[in-house]
């Protein structure tokens, strides 16, 4: 009985993929990838919502790859977490992201390059 293939390598962190692409060592799509299927943090506000810092147009939405780099950037707050994938969906318009923003290497990231981008493929029948 042959033994079951090997299982697939894990896949970088967030936090990793984030240092990666500022070195110039990853491309930012695999930073996409990443934080499309990471779970991030945020620090919870006194509403429901992001804490925003900045008006909209300039404005950022910090998040953080971990809870311990959010601790890190802000101290010993409420936070919540989500989906990188569902965080695109709820960023509110104006807003850019801010990753990690109390670590080594914070890294904004433009909403228009983050945006969730879906892809629609047509097949035409043929005659």
């Amino acid at each position: 009985m042959a033994a079951p293939p090997p299982a697939p390598p894990p896949a970088p962190a967030l936090a990793d993929i984030a240092r990666d692409v500022a070195a110039g060592a990853a491309a930012p799509a695999e930073l996409h990838a990443a934080l499309l299927g990471a779970a991030v943090y945020c620090e919870r506000g006194a509403t429901p919502g992001f804490r925003a810092l900045g008006a909209p147009g300039d404005g950022v939405v910090p998040v953080f790859s971990s809870p311990e780099q959010l601790a890190l950037a802000r101290g010993a707050v409420p936070w919540f977490s989500l989906p990188g994938s569902e965080l695109l969906d709820l960023l509110p318009e104006g807003y850019d992201l801010v990753l990690d923003m109390g670590g080594g290497t914070p890294l904004r990231l433009r909403s228009a390059a983050v945006e969730r981008r879906v892809l629609v493929e047509i097949e035409r029948g043929r005659p």
